[in-house]
């Protein structure tokens, strides 16, 4: 059954639940988040207290040896979207 919304994704997404940080390259705040989904061009991040995200830092995935420069698409204040950027 199709709700009518249009997938705009255009890489598959995998579910996932790995910790993470969002690093500001120029402040050098790190804040702790769980990536939930992940693609070759994207991924969704959850911060479970509210947070000044920047529009592009680099998210650092340690469990997996991960590290890259993302910019930031969208949110609705818990949930955050970006793609990557490097």
């Amino acid at each position: 059954m199709s709700l009518g919304l249009t997938e705009r994704r255009s890489d598959e997404r995998f579910a996932t639940v790995l910790n993470g940080w969002i690093r500001d390259p120029k402040s050098m705040v790190r804040i702790e988040c769980s990536v939930w989904d992940l693609s070759q061009s994207g991924v969704r991040l959850v911060i479970s207290d509210c947070a000044d995200v920047p529009l592009e830092f680099e998210l650092q995935i340690p469990g997996a040896g991960a590290t890259a420069m993302t910019r930031l698409v969208w949110t609705d204040g818990t949930h955050y979207g970006a793609r990557f950027t490097s």
